[in-house]
């Protein structure tokens, strides 16, 4: 079903110079972009360290702190340490539940989802042993293991369960991430109506079954696919909840943890989660710890031996790969999360709200340039489509002409338009600037500077600021956001095109966009519970072509992330799979979502590239 870039680790990263055929997020959105820096003038080879010698090994097997045997290949516990680049200033929360883009480094770490995914992007049990729905699709009964304890010694129940769905839900919340639940997506029941404070959240589709291990969700309509959305379902402590609110994790005196490990230590310049001796022994991880720590440059403190993994972000990282042949050796293309990077209107705004305009600023975006020029072939593709190749129900080379670039045509509906307007303010969420959008936002104004005569000022705004405002609403319900003309991105978070499109569903629905089109909604709906595939693909087919018509999106990369892995990180999620077919943990990168953060470890050649731990 899906082709995919498939380059050896072990080199010929030359190869991929090539344009690349990728296969999610985020979350987030999926996981975020590299932090923004500034390009390298001239990025050094990495020079190999001097090999060191490993300690003496000890008779027997080895065990780490939380008592988990080590592979035979594994270093001494001690070196059993995990380093990745943080941020200088890290979110507030750690729980993709409390929220999802204020959320800090080492993130949801600390609980057990109610499903999970594998390096596949298959789903598997988690917390949720086993599930089942009723004849007539609505109700759904998860059965919980009930041998997962927080730290504090009390068991995780479908008491947590109820009461984090119950928290997103809370106006009072205002929770980020409610379209994902909504209408049109997760079709929980009254969960809409319990965002918009019209009824209690003891009234939400989410409760408590026959026992303590048995747990209810009832949804509107029939929604086949929705176990693959529980793996962002990451529990909350009901009772630290209470207690501490939903930032309890950013603290260490006030951390519970279910999940694989515990939060040492918080603060702008360092994070530090230890391994949780009460995991279930599934759970505990073989890492003693993991680190997070800002650097001015992650790619240059992963050349230093400073951390663990990067991504490449600028077209200077990329030279110093493909030159560097120890580089070249470690580095493994990603299908990533299926991310798109698109230009986005207000269309309920004036020159906006005016279809050939829109059209008119849709031909000048040329996607072959930004891909041959910025972002090399190596990390991009041009997008003429929301899903990207690879993706279920992608089509965009059906969909290619309608938004090509063709600077003549666009001055023709310019002229027809009607608009006139001397200058733009074209806003970019902050972390683009880390995958080239910085150079992206810039071209793209200079075209419609060169070609309709508009000043187009180009903003950068914080990812947390940017998203604030994008999802701002008035008390009734309506879009309140002052992004008129922004440039952002969206990746998977479940391998099903009813994820990415409703996305674009519309802020009627709970969306994050004011485009809200009844035909669109209509075909939405309709495909979401078929299970006939062949109709059903018809039927998203249809909705994106004409999302794409209606040039409400100028869809821009598709992005196709490059990783640098130490050799030393092992573990069966970084071997590679049947769609991440190269080494290297899939998205959601290293987490509990997808079990990663529980099963890599430190092999015992770390000292012949590691110097010191930070």
């Amino acid at each position: 079903m899906l082709k995919l870039l498939s380059i050896g680790a072990g080199g010929a990263l030359l190869a991929a110079c090539a344009p690349a055929t990728p296969a999610a997020p985020a979350a987030t959105e999926a996981p975020a972009a590299p932090a923004a820096t500034e390009a390298p003038a001239a990025p050094k080879p990495t020079e190999a360290p001097k090999p060191t010698e490993a300690p003496a090994a000890t008779a027997g097997p080895m065990k780490n702190s939380v008592g988990k045997v080590l592979p035979e290949d594994a270093a001494p516990p001690e070196l059993q340490v995990y380093v990745t680049a943080g941020s200088g200033s890290p979110g507030q929360f750690m729980d993709i539940s409390a929220s999802v883009y204020n959320r800090a480094p080492l993130a949801d770490m600390y609980g057990v989802p109610l499903t999970r995914i594998n390096k596949d992007f298959e789903l598997v049990p988690g917390a949720a042993k086993e599930w089942k729905v009723s004849e007539d699709g609505l109700t759904w009964t998860f059965t919980l293991r009930d041998d997962i304890v927080w730290s504090d010694d009390t068991p995780l129940t479908a008491d947590d369960f109820v009461a984090t769905f119950r928290y997103m839900a809370d106006p009072k919340s205002a929770y980020d991430f409610t379209w994902y639940y909504s209408k049109g997506s997760g079709n929980i029941k009254n969960f809409d109506e319990v965002v918009a404070g019209k009824i209690p959240v003891e009234e939400l589709g989410v409760r408590k079954g026959a026992n303590d291990y048995e747990l209810i969700i009832e949804t509107s309509e029939v929604t086949p696919y929705l176990p693959r959305l529980f793996m962002f379902a990451m529990p909350l402590q009901a009772k630290a909840l209470a207690a501490h609110g939903p930032a309890y994790n950013s603290n260490p005196a006030t951390c519970v943890s279910c999940g694989p490990f515990i939060v040492k230590e918080f603060s702008p310049t360092r994070i530090e989660i230890v391994a949780n001796p009460k995991a279930a022994d599934d759970i505990k991880p073989f890492l003693e710890r993991i680190i997070a720590v800002p650097f001015p440059d992650a790619f240059q403190a992963y050349q230093a031996g400073q951390v663990d993994f990067t991504s490449i972000g600028n077209a200077a990282q990329v030279d110093a790969v493909l030159n560097d042949p120890q580089l070249s050796a470690q580095a493994t293309p990603d299908v990533g999360d299926f991310r798109t990077d698109y230009f986005f209107f207000d269309v309920t705004k004036p020159p906006f709200d005016n279809l050939k305009f829109r059209q008119a600023l849709s031909h000048l975006l040329d996607r072959d340039s930004i891909v041959k020029f910025i972002t090399k072939p190596l990390l991009a593709r041009p997008a003429y489509s929301f899903l990207a190749p690879g993706f279920p129900a992608a089509n965009g080379e059906a969909l290619k002409e309608i938004q090509r670039y063709d600077p003549e045509l666009a001055k023709q509906l310019y002229a027809e338009s009607g608009v006139k307007v001397d200058k733009l303010l074209l806003q970019m969420r902050g972390d683009l600037e880390g995958y080239f959008g910085k150079e992206i936002t810039q071209a793209y104004a200079d075209s419609i500077k060169q070609n309709l005569g508009i000043e187009v000022e180009v903003k950068s705004v914080p990812q947390k600021d940017y998203m604030a405002d994008l999802l701002k609403r008035t008390p009734d319900g309506k879009p309140d956001t002052t992004i008129d003309f922004g440039y952002i991105s969206y990746g998977m978070d479940y391998l099903d095109p009813s994820n990415m499109l409703t996305v674009m569903k519309g802020s009627d629905l709970g969306g994050r966009h004011t485009w809200n089109n009844k035909e669109y909604q209509d075909l939405l709906a309709k495909a979401g519970p078929m299970t006939d595939i062949e109709e059903r693909t018809k039927l998203y087919q249809q909705a994106e072509k004409l999302m794409v018509e209606e040039c409400a999106f100028i869809f821009c990369i598709h992005r196709t992330p490059v990783n640098l892995w130490k050799p030393y990180i092992k573990g069966a999620p970084m071997e590679p799979g049947k769609i991440n077919t190269n080494r290297g943990v899939a998205w959601p990168n290293v987490n509990a979502m997808n079990n990663s953060a529980s099963e890599i470890y430190i092999a015992n050649n770390v000292l012949e590239y590691r110097k010191n731990i930070p």
